[in-house]
């Protein structure tokens, strides 16, 4: 691959474990406040984590037992989404309540935007999967065309909702969609998604997106991407071997985690420098409140770093892969 950046292509016409019940004694906060203002991290076997700090963490009761891929926090509650179509929600990220899921399909992303959540999903026999709600509890499946895809990741920017995500299970192909600006009330959405990139072809592996500044990027093994317009989007190559899975963007600029608890930082999205996270496990989720970032992984990994540069280890109640952390303020 070139150093220099490429003008990605474009087609806009492709279309047995137990119950896990953590915190049997944790539900209530010492002081018997609630607090919508928590990093809260979930993962397998229905783990869920909150901490006021990102240095204390207490395990909270989910009621499943099922992966918790992915947690997002939007209109004051906690939406948490993973496999066979399970949608936890929370108010406080303390108590936590099944919403009401029409899906059966493992959901792998969830974030809310403008007004209403939304989570995507699915596998690759029957392609994606993509559910909205207004309140976290109550979700419907829109009337659209389904992709002939995986969908991944999900990032909005307030304005456009993109999602990434992978079709042929061999080939791993990559595509990247967005979703009407409107919405669900906008004439156009009985269209769905609209592919903008189309990985059939070139070798493209992005495993993860992210809101920012450009608006967005994305990032997998081998490079990263970034767009002003979620439509046009420009490569660039990174010289790292791991895989990066984990993308946010903080004060400091962006801030990817992977593999071998590789963590790298950029500025602009496109040049990226490594930093030495003291941390050789895989690193799946980050997040960050503005002036704490915090980083999740396998094993119950938990790392935390107030520049983006030196990362400490926090004590973890949870030995169980870590998939995703989100906070409100991120």
């Amino acid at each position: 691959m070139s150093a220099k950046h490429t003008l990605l292509a474009l087609s806009l016409s492709m279309p047995a474990c137990s119950l896990y019940l953590p915190g049997d004694t944790g539900d209530e906060d010492s002081n018997g406040s609630a607090d919508d203002n928590l990093y809260i991290a979930v993962g397998d076997q229905g783990a869920l984590l909150s901490s006021p700090d990102g240095a204390t963490w207490t395990t909270r009761t989910s009621g499943t037992t099922v992966a918790l891929n992915d947690i997002a926090h939007g209109d004051g509650r906690y939406v948490a989404v993973g496999q066979a179509g399970k949608i936890l929600v929370s108010e406080d990220g303390i108590m936590w309540d099944p919403a009401d899921s029409p899906s059966s399909r493992d959901l792998f992303a969830v974030v809310h935007h403008i007004d209403r959540f939304y989570a995507v999903g699915g596998d690759y026999s029957a392609g994606a999967e993509t559910l909205e709600s207004m309140d976290g509890t109550t979700w419907t499946r829109p009337e659209i065309p389904q992709l002939d895809f995986l969908l991944a990741d999900l990032a909005s920017d307030g304005n456009q909702l993109v999602a990434i995500g992978t079709s042929q299970s061999d080939l791993q192909i990559f595509g990247l969609f967005t979703w009407p600006q409107g919405g669900p009330q906008d004439s156009n959405v009985a269209a769905g998604w609209t592919q903008r990139v189309d990985g059939t072809g070139l070798s493209l592996r992005y495993k993860a997106i992210a809101a920012g500044a450009p608006a967005f990027v994305t990032i997998g093994p081998g490079g990263s991407a970034s767009s002003t317009d979620a439509i046009t989007w420009t490569q660039a190559p990174i010289f790292e071997a791991a895989a990066m899975r984990g993308l946010t963007y903080t004060q400091q600029g962006w801030i990817a985690v992977g593999d071998t608890g590789k963590i790298l930082f950029s500025g602009d999205g496109a040049q990226w420098v490594a930093q030495d996270s003291g941390h050789a496990g895989q690193l799946l989720g980050i997040t960050t409140s503005g002036s704490l970032h915090l980083a999740v992984g396998a094993d119950g990994a938990l790392l935390s770093s107030s520049d983006g540069v030196l990362w400490l280890p926090q004590q973890s109640p949870l030995s169980v892969d870590l998939r995703a952390v989100t906070h409100p303020r991120g």
